[in-house]
C-alpha cells in the first residue's frame, strides 16, 4: 500500500512540476502604446496612426514576439489611463494588462518637429525623439528603458515627420528587444538583428585660410561625402544623420619651383607642392559627444604651360577628403 502511495505522490509531483515548468515557459504577450506628436509651425498635432509604434510592432513580430493587435490600441492611445501608465501608476498598468491580456507593456512618448534643409529641391526635414520603457504589468518592474532621436526628410513636412518617427521606432527596436529577451524564456524569441549602423551627414565646411578659391568649401563637402561612401560608411542628409561631420580649412599653402632656370621661361615647366590643414568636428547627436582633431593633406605634381597635374586645388581637396573619411569611418 505504501509503495502505491509513494508512486502516486511521485506521479502527481511530476505532473505538477511539468505544469509549473510549462507555465514558466509560457511566452509573454507584449503591448506597445506610444502616443506620438508632430509639431509643425510650433503647433503640436497628435498622430492617429503612430509611425514609431508601428515600426516597433512590425520588427517585434519579425523577432517572434507575441504582440497585441495595434487596432485594439487606437481608441485608448491618447487616454488618461495611458498617460497614467506612462507615469508609472500601478493601477493603470494593471488596467491595460487586463484589457489587452498583456504581460509586458512597452510605454513611452515620441515627438517630431520640423527643421530646415537647404538644397536644390525644396526638401522638408524633421527630427524625432522617442523614449520608451518595457514594464512587467503584474509587478510594475521595469525590464528595459531606452531613448533615441533621429531624423527624416521628404517633400512634405507631414511625411518627413512621419519618416523621422518611423526611423526612430526602427532604430530602437533591436536594442529594446535584446533588453527584453534577457527576462523571458529563450524559446519565445527568434534571431534579433544587430542594431542599425550609425548614419553620417556632412555640413558645409568653412574656409579661413586666406586663400580664396571659388566654391572650394562646397567641393570639399561633396568630396567628403563621396569618400565616406567609398569607405563603407552610411551617408545621409544631415538632418537625418546620427553623426554630423564639419570643419574649417585653417591653412592652405603651396610652393612652386621652376625646372628651367632660364629667364622669362621659368613658367614653362615647374614642380610644385601644396598642403592644407583642416580642423574637423565630429558630433554624435545621440550622445552629444564631440570629437575634434585636425588633418593635414599634402600633394605634389608638375605645372606645364600653366596647367597643373597632381597638385591642383581639386587634387588637394580630394586628398583631404580621403584623410577625413578614413578617420571618421574607423570603428567607434
Amino acid at each position: 500500500m505504501q509503495k502505491w502511495l509513494v508512486a502516486a505522490v511521485m506521479v502527481i509531483g511530476v505532473i505538477v512540476f511539468s505544469g509549473v515548468l510549462a507555465f514558466a515557459q509560457t511566452c509573454p504577450t507584449i503591448c506597445v502604446i506610444i502616443p506620438e506628436t508632430v509639431t509643425i509651425h510650433r503647433i503640436p498635432h497628435q498622430i492617429p496612426d503612430p509611425a514609431a509604434e508601428t515600426a516597433i510592432i512590425h520588427n517585434f513580430l519579425e523577432y517572434g514576439f507575441h504582440m497585441v493587435d495595434q487596432n485594439q490600441i487606437r481608441v485608448i492611445r491618447y487616454s488618461q489611463v495611458v498617460a497614467n501608465a506612462i507615469n508609472g501608476q500601478q493601477a493603470a498598468l494593471l488596467e491595460l494588462s487586463d484589457r489587452f491580456a498583456a504581460d509586458i507593456l512597452i510605454l513611452g512618448e515620441a515627438f517630431a518637429e520640423e527643421t530646415e534643409t537647404a538644397g536644390e529641391l525644396t526638401l522638408q526635414s524633421a527630427r524625432a525623439r522617442i523614449e520608451l520603457r518595457a514594464v512587467e504589468a503584474a509587478t510594475g518592474r521595469i525590464l528595459a528603458a531606452d531613448a533615441l532621436h533621429t531624423g527624416g526628410i521628404d517633400l512634405t513636412m507631414d511625411t518627413a515627420a512621419k519618416k523621422a518617427l518611423e526611423r526612430a521606432g526602427e532604430k530602437i527596436s533591436s536594442q529594446l528587444a535584446k533588453a527584453i529577451a534577457r527576462h523571458i524564456p529563450q524559446n519565445c524569441i527568434g534571431v534579433i538583428p544587430p542594431s542599425e549602423t550609425a548614419t553620417i551627414g556632412v555640413t558645409p565646411f568653412e574656409n579661413q585660410s586666406g586663400v580664396r578659391a571659388r566654391d572650394i568649401t562646397d567641393v570639399l563637402t561633396t568630396m567628403v561625402e563621396t569618400a565616406l561612401s567609398k569607405q563603407g560608411c552610411k551617408t545621409v542628409d544631415t538632418m537625418a544623420a546620427d553623426i554630423v561631420v564639419t570643419g574649417t580649412i585653417t591653412t592652405w599653402k603651396e610652393l612652386v619651383s621652376p625646372v628651367l632656370q632660364i629667364p622669362f621661361l621659368e613658367w614653362l615647366w615647374r614642380t610644385g607642392t601644396s598642403w592644407m590643414t583642416v580642423d574637423i568636428r565630429v558630433f554624435d547627436l545621440h550622445t552629444a559627444e564631440l570629437e575634434a582633431y585636425e588633418i593635414t593633406a599634402n600633394v605634389a605634381g608638375v605645372e606645364i604651360l600653366g596647367m597643373r597635374f597632381g597638385f591642383s586645388p581639386q587634387d588637394l581637396t580630394r586628398k583631404a577628403s580621403e584623410l577625413i573619411a578614413e578617420r571618421v569611418c574607423r570603428p567607434r
